[in-house]
C-alpha cells in the first residue's frame, strides 16, 4: 500500500498513525487538491485540479473527448479506434490516468492456467469506453449498436440530435441510413485481367433513396379526359403535389452497377444480404407512418465469365425489383 496522507500529523495523536488504513488514503484527497501530491503517489491518475484544468468534466459527456487531443486538431471526431495502434494505446492511457479504470479481477485466476501471451493492459478502460458511449446514447434516445466501433458510436452520438429534426423526410432518411448502417458498403470482389488471372478488385454498395416523381397532369378539353380533384386517391392517378410523400424508393447500387467487371464472391453476396436485411430493418422503424418503400438492386443480375458457374446466393445477386413493402 502506498504511504499514508501527510496530513495525518495535523491530527490529534489517536488518528496521527497509519490506522485506521482508509482515514490515511482518504485524507489524500485533501491534500492533492490543497497542497498536491505527486502523480506516483496515486498510481498515476490526474487529480480534481487536473481534470479541472483540462476541461475533461465539461467534455467527457460529449463524444468529441477533445481533452484526449491536441487543439491544433480540429477534426469532427478525431480517431480512436480507428487511429493506429500506438496512437490509440496513447489516447486510452491518457483517458485512463483521469478515469483511474480498475482491472478487472478473475476468480478463476487461481484454478486456470494463463492464457499465452501478455494481457492488454488498455482492455478495461477501452471496455469502459464501449459501456459508457452505450450508456451517453441513451441520453439522446439512441439504442446504439454493440456491433459498432468506439469510433462509430461517437459519431452517431454526435450527429443523431440533428437529423433528428429531418426525421421522417425524404433527405433525413437518406442522411440517417448512410449514418446508421455505416454506407457506403466497402468490399473487395474479383475481376478477370485480360490475361485470364483472377485479381482483387475494392468497391462499394451504395444506398439512394428517392421519391417517384408525381405522373402529370395534363390539360384536356375533354370531359373524359379531364382532370378532376377526387376525395380518394386511386392507383395510377395523377396527384396535385410535387412528389409521392408515401412511398420512398430505395435503391441499393452495387459495385458491379459502375463496374461491369467487378465479380461479386460469396463473401460479398453475404454481406449484401445481410445489408439488404439491416436496410428492411430500418425503413420499417424509421420511415413515417402510413408510408411505404420500394427496394430495388442494381443491376438485376450479373452473369459469370465464360467457363465459371452463375449460381443465385453464391456468387450471383437477382434483384428484387418491383416489391414493395
Amino acid at each position: 500500500m502506498s504511504a499514508p496522507s501527510s496530513y495525518l500529523r495535523y491530527l490529534p495523536a489517536v488518528y496521527s498513525t497509519a490506522q485506521p488504513a482508509f482515514l490515511a488514503q482518504y485524507l489524500k484527497i485533501f491534500e492533492k487538491i490543497l497542497t498536491g501530491i505527486d502523480d506516483t503517489e496515486l498510481g498515476g491518475r490526474k487529480g480534481i485540479h487536473e481534470l479541472l484544468q483540462a476541461d475533461v468534466i465539461g467534455n467527457l459527456f460529449y463524444p468529441r473527448l477533445s481533452f484526449l487531443f491536441p487543439p491544433s486538431d480540429t477534426s469532427f471526431i478525431p480517431p480512436i479506434s480507428g487511429a493506429t495502434a500506438k496512437q490509440e494505446t496513447a489516447i486510452l492511457a491518457d483517458l485512463d490516468s483521469y478515469i483511474g479504470v480498475p482491472a478487472p479481477s478473475d476468480p478463476l485466476a487461481g484454478y486456470v492456467a494463463a492464457a499465452p501471451g501478455a494481457a492488454d493492459p488498455n482492455a478495461p478502460v477501452e471496455a469502459w469506453l464501449d459501456d459508457f458511449l452505450d450508456w451517453l446514447g441513451g441520453w439522446v434516445a439512441l439504442a446504439v449498436d454493440n456491433d459498432w466501433d468506439i469510433d462509430h458510436k461517437r459519431t452517431v452520438i454526435a450527429e443523431i440530435m440533428a437529423l433528428y429534426r429531418m426525421r421522417g423526410t425524404l433527405q433525413g432518411l437518406g442522411m440517417l441510413a448512410n449514418l446508421l448502417l455505416q454506407l457506403p458498403l466497402a468490399m473487395r470482389g474479383q475481376q478477370q485481367d485480360p490475361g485470364g488471372k483472377w485479381i482483387a478488385i475494392d468497391g462499394t454498395v451504395s444506398v439512394t433513396i428517392s421519391a417517384p416523381s408525381a405522373p402529370d397532369i395534363m390539360a384536356s378539353d375533354l370531359a373524359s379526359s379531364a382532370f378532376i380533384v377526387r376525395d380518394t386517391y386511386a392507383g395510377g392517378a395523377p396527384v396535385v403535389a410535387g412528389y409521392l410523400p408515401w412511398l420512398f424508393d430505395v435503391q441499393m447500387e452495387l459495385p458491379n452497377a459502375h463496374n461491369p467487371l467487378f465479380i461479386l464472391t460469396s463473401a460479398n453476396v453475404a454481406q449484401i444480404e445481410a445489408l439488404y436485411g439491416r436496410l428492411e430493418q430500418f425503413l420499417r422503424v424509421m420511415k413515417p407512418a402510413a408510408s411505404n418503400y420500394l427496394i430495388t438492386i442494381v443491376p438485376s443480375m450479373q452473369l459469370q465469365a465464360q467457363g465459371y458457374a452463375t449460381a443465385l446466393g453464391v456468387n450471383t445477386l437477382l434483384g428484387q425489383q418491383g416489391i414493395k413493402t
